[in-house]
Parts: structure tokens; C-alpha cells; sequence
């Protein structure tokens, strides 16, 4: 049964506080697909075990059973599930990589590519899939000869110790408090020492996010409501190409390419 049809139909069952969890579902059903049911207790207010009871009374053995069948239910009622079927798996690609372009704000781009080209040193950070766009960033951005260093993780902490209020901390995080312990340093420097700092992730409901100056919020195959799967990843790897793109422009100039690296060292030093 359609996930929606059936919550409505155990309404009467739940208690007004499961009924928070229930009005916080039909209200943002995306937000709930991409977190667990621990960030979906804080973010609504309410005990984990409170997540769990309504999940329960909803006829759905725990959280993970009742998230697979919600996203089932918004991917078949989505318009795009209903084509002929004259889609394939590179009318999606596109169609995310419009997607999240959309999702950036009128000026966002210029305004943090601005803050980029401007910053003493530009530091990249993310962890397991969240890696590879802050890999990419730091690179592309070199190749314009911008100040940027990776931080590997576990090693962000090493950084810290000579970031400074002209540097940029750019942190892609998809859901994940992975990055709380860099935060929390950050946050507890003095104001005139702080580096600006931007997380760029998928959902609006993200528990770091009221530690950052800037926060980006870019979709996914879930939030676009696409009945093939695009792993989440393509809206970051898409928004990096997206703010090189403005960087080319204001460079007025080809990039250089890096040299290559042979057994950890540059090839001609």
C-alpha cells in the first residue's frame, strides 16, 4: 500500500506526539528518506523511540522498512514515472545537473565564487562520498593557481592551527554530523579569527547547518522525484563544475594544468 494511504489510515491510532512525527512526514517526506531515525527524532522534537512507536503503529516493522516503502510510494507518483519510458539513465544525468543549478539562488554562485578568488587559502573538506567533490574542488581550483588544500579526513584539525579570518572552509556533507568536531574548533574561535565557512549538502535539515555562515542545499534523485536511481553525489560533482565555470570566466584565462605525480612526487623536481 502507498505509504501516504497508509499513515492516514493509522491516524487515529497515534498519539499527539507520533502525530508530530506524521505531520512532519506528509509535510517534508524528503527530508525523512535522507536521515535516520535519530536526526528525524531531532529535528522534529521528539524521542527516538517515539520514531520508532509510530513507525510501528503505521504497520511497518521499524524505520527502515517504512523509509524503502516511502520512497517507493514518491517515486511511483512522481509525473516522471508515468512516461513512456523514452528516458534513459543520461536524460536524468542532465536533468540533475539542471536541477541543482536551479537550486542555487539567484547570485549565490557569483557571490561565493567572489569569496573563492578573494580568500588568502581555500580549504576543501569531506568524508567518505562526500570526499570526492572537495578532492575535485581543491584541484580545479589549482590549476588557476588558488590557494586551496584537501583536508584529508582525520587531519582537518591540522589545519586549523594556521586557518585565519581571510581563508574559506568549504565542507560538503550530504546528511552526515561526520564534521561536528571541526566545527565545534571553529565556532570556538574569536570572531576576528574565524575563518567563513560553507556546507554544501542535501537536505535542509542537515544538524551541523546552524554552524556554518552559508549553507547550499542541492537535490538528489530522491528530492527530484526520478523513478532510476543517480547516485547523490552528481549534484555536488555538478555544482563544483558550476562554480568553476563562473571561476574560468572571472579568470579570463585557460587553467594550467597540474603536473603529474609519480610515486608521490611531481614528475621534473
Amino acid at each position: 500500500m502507498d505509504a501516504f494511504k497508509q499513515m492516514r489510515l493509522h491516524a487515529d491510532e497515534l498519539t499527539p506526539t507520533e502525530r508530530k512525527v506524521l505531520d512532519a512526514v506528509i509535510d517534508n517526506p524528503e527530508a525523512v528518506l535522507q536521515s535516520t531515525t535519530t536526526m528525524v527524532a531531532r529535528q522534529i522534537g521528539v524521542s527516538q523511540s517515539a520514531v520508532s512507536r509510530f513507525c510501528q503503529k503505521a504497520g511497518y516493522e521499524n524505520f527502515g522498512d517504512f523509509r524503502m516503502n516511502l520512497m517507493l510510494s514518491l517515486s511511483s507518483s512522481t509525473p516522471a514515472s508515468a512516461e513512456d519510458g523514452s528516458k534513459d539513465a543520461v536524460d536524468y544525468l542532465c536533468e540533475m545537473v539542471r536541477a541543482t543549478n536551479n537550486a542555487l539562488g539567484e547570485g549565490v554562485v557569483e557571490d561565493l565564487v567572489g569569496r573563492i578568488v578573494s580568500a588568502s587559502t581555500v580549504y576543501t573538506g569531506g568524508a567518505g562520498l562526500s570526499s570526492p567533490p572537495a578532492l575535485m574542488l581543491s584541484m580545479e581550483l589549482m590549476k588557476y593557481k588558488v590557494p586551496c588544500y584537501y583536508m584529508q579526513g582525520g587531519q582537518e584539525m591540522i589545519h586549523m592551527h594556521v586557518a585565519g579570518p581571510d581563508d574559506l572552509i568549504l565542507i560538503f556533507s550530504s546528511k552526515n554530523d561526520t564534521q561536528r568536531m571541526l566545527l565545534n574548533v571553529i565556532c570556538e574561535m574569536a570572531a576576528a579569527k574565524r575563518p567563513h565557512t560553507v556546507m554544501v549538502s542535501h537536505t535542509a535539515a542537515h544538524p551541523l547547518r546552524k554552524m556554518v555562515d552559508e549553507f547550499v542545499v542541492l537535490p538528489t534523485w530522491q528530492t527530484e522525484r526520478y523513478p532510476v536511481y543517480i547516485e547523490p553525489m552528481t549534484s555536488m560533482l555538478a555544482f563544483c563544475c558550476i562554480l568553476m565555470a563562473s571561476v574560468s570566466r572571472q579568470a579570463g584565462n585557460d587553467p594550467e594544468m597540474l603536473p603529474p605525480i609519480v610515486n608521490g612526487k611531481r614528475r621534473g623536481v
